[in-house]
Parts: structure tokens; C-alpha cells; sequence
């Protein structure tokens, strides 16, 4: 049975997930680890003593970027992301000095790049990449069985936003349309806030409905 971790990390309070199959001593993936303060997640990995595979990023902003280096070094591991937010990759440093006032070193890139319909596992559970842009360019969701990683495409009660620097409202619409022909099973693990399910979201969120 899978099983999920979820810890908010960075003054923009994401959320990063430690994703394993359930089983102490496992394969284990971290996603969005957007600080570098981690401490709280590597206590969990090595109380479980979990073994990272990978870092999926469900895209390049910085609160879901930040800490992708500090769990390269201390673990050696890939990190994912979609080609279509290289520039916000990029642009971190910029970034980090807008939002909170501070310098910051670029990031090294990122490993390798997802694309639509790519297959990744963690142990036995096996998730498909899923591009919706729309928040950001290179937007995806991580979808598996009965769960999606929706990063900062679906919240509760709510959508990323669309007035940041490369975001296309009329992209994030397109998402929504395909969002909607998920499973209404599926629990959300979003970017922000806590975890749903696409059957509440298809009945009360607003922005769902209003993308018919």
C-alpha cells in the first residue's frame, strides 16, 4: 500500500511529500522539496529507513525547487522536471531575491525532464506524468493508482494562480478540461493546503465548474 508523507516547508508553506510502497527499508521518492531546510523530512527517511530513488518536481517554482540540491547531496539522487519550466529553473535565484529578499546560488539542472505520458515507479507503484500547464508552463500531475500529486494545478476549493510570470490562464482551462476525466476516486495531494479527492472537487470547487 502506498504511503504518504506530507511536510510544509518554506515561508510560501508547500507542501513536499516522502512517497514510498509502504514498507520500512523501501524505495521511497521526495517531491517538491521546495527548502533547503529539510531537516524534518530526512529525520522521517531515516526513521523509515527509506531509500530515495529520485526527486520529482511537479514544477519549477521556488518553493517547490528550493531543496532539490541539499537532497542531491545527500543522497545522490535524480531530479525530475518538465522541460517547459526550464526558464523558471533558471530564473531561481531571481526569484528567491523577489519573493523573500535574500540571495541564492542557481541550482544545478535538473537531471532529467518529464514528458507527457512518461511512466515512473516507487518500489511496485507505478505513476504517470500527467503535463498541465497552466500555473507554470511545464505543470504536471503525478498520477497513480488511486492518488494524483497535482502540485499547484488543483488545490481544495481552488486552482494555482494564473497571474504569475508564464502562467497562460487559457492553458490551465485546457487542464482542468483533462483533470475532469480522471477518476473521481482519485485522492489530490496538492502544492498547498491539504489533500482531497477529485469526486468533492468536481462537486464543490468553482474553478472545475467553471471550466466547462
Amino acid at each position: 500500500m502506498l504511503r504518504v508523507q506530507a511536510f510544509v516547508v518554506s515561508p510560501l508553506q508547500a507542501n513536499c511529500y516522502v512517497v514510498d510502497a509502504g514498507e520500512d527499508g523501501g524505495e521511497a521518492v521526495i517531491i517538491d522539496p521546495g527548502d533547503p531546510d529539510l531537516a524534518p523530512v530526512f529525520a522521517y527517511v531515516r526513521a523509515h529507513r527509506l531509500r530515495v530513488a529520485a526527486v520529482w518536481c511537479t514544477h519549477a517554482h521556488l518553493d517547490h525547487i528550493a531543496g532539490v540540491d541539499v537532497v542531491r547531496a545527500a543522497f545522490g539522487v535524480p531530479v525530475y522536471v518538465h522541460r517547459a519550466d526550464l526558464p523558471l529553473w533558471e530564473s531561481f535565484p531571481a526569484s528567491v531575491a523577489a519573493w523573500y529578499g535574500r540571495t541564492a546560488h542557481p541550482l544545478a539542472p535538473p537531471d532529467r525532464m518529464w514528458s507527457d505520458g512518461d511512466t515512473v515507479t516507487v518500489g511496485s507503484a507505478r505513476f504517470e506524468v500527467r503535463h498541465t500547464p497552466g500555473h507554470s508552463p511545464g505543470s504536471v500531475c503525478l498520477v497513480g493508482e488511486g492518488v494524483a500529486f497535482t502540485g499547484d494545478t488543483v488545490f481544495a476549493g481552488s486552482i494555482g494562480r494564473v497571474d504569475l510570470p508564464l502562467a497562460d490562464p487559457a492553458a490551465m482551462q485546457a487542464s482542468l478540461q483533462r483533470i475532469k476525466g480522471w477518476p473521481a476516486t482519485l485522492v489530490l495531494y496538492p502544492g498547498h493546503m491539504g489533500a482531497t479527492t477529485l469526486a468533492r472537487e468536481l462537486a464543490s470547487n468553482p474553478f472545475l465548474h467553471a471550466s466547462s
